[in-house]
């Protein structure tokens, strides 16, 4: 294949992902909108901000808000990746973005990875990361999958319980184990 032939196949398939985008946006609006799945996807972003806004350890919300955010982001590459290769597929979505999933991977996710981090630190790590990759992974997604939330076209749970597993050890390797030192002005 020539370098003007990749660009012309680039260009066609931006062409039918902006069609496939606007069909997902046709549908959200149209068909999801304001149903109760929509309602419980709203939920799923407000109610676990809310809860950890009050009542997090405030001395060390910066640091367990940073462990969020890894997770934020880690999820975010994985779940990108896998939306793009049709391992999964979020039907019900609050906005009506194609790849993104703010309800479980920006707002479930990484408030009980923070809640986990928070409580009873002295549990084995281990201990706290295979409960949240299982609950996560065989309660939470079926659940999810129940109500049109979420939609497993070639995964498996196994895969996801061994993904969010590790997430929960980097974070907590990450909170515990980096030291950060004090930002002093110059």
């Amino acid at each position: 294949m020539k370098y003007q032939e990749g660009l012309r196949l680039i260009d066609e398939a931006n062409d039918k992902i902006t069609e496939g985008n606007s069909m997902i946006v046709d549908a959200i609006l149209h068909a999801f909108l304001f149903t109760w799945q929509w309602w419980i996807a709203v939920g799923m972003i407000i109610i676990p901000w809310s809860v950890w806004l009050i009542i997090r350890d405030k001395n060390s919300s910066g640091r367990l808000f940073a462990a969020g955010l890894l997770v934020m982001v880690m999820s975010e590459i994985l779940d990108t990746v896998g939306v793009m290769f049709g391992s999964w597929s979020y039907p019900i979505k609050v906005l009506p973005v194609a790849t993104i999933n703010f309800s479980f991977r920006l707002s479930v996710l990484p408030v009980v990875v923070m809640l986990l981090l928070q409580y009873k630190p002295r549990i084995n790590p281990f201990i706290k990361a295979i409960g949240f990759g299982a609950f996560g992974s065989f309660i939470g997604l079926p659940l999810l999958s129940m109500i049109d939330l979420y939609k497993k076209l070639q995964w498996q749970y196994t895969y996801s319980f061994i993904i969010l597993t590790v997430f929960y050890l980097l974070s907590h390797f990450f909170v515990y184990k980096c030291k950060f030192n004090e930002i002093k002005p110059e």
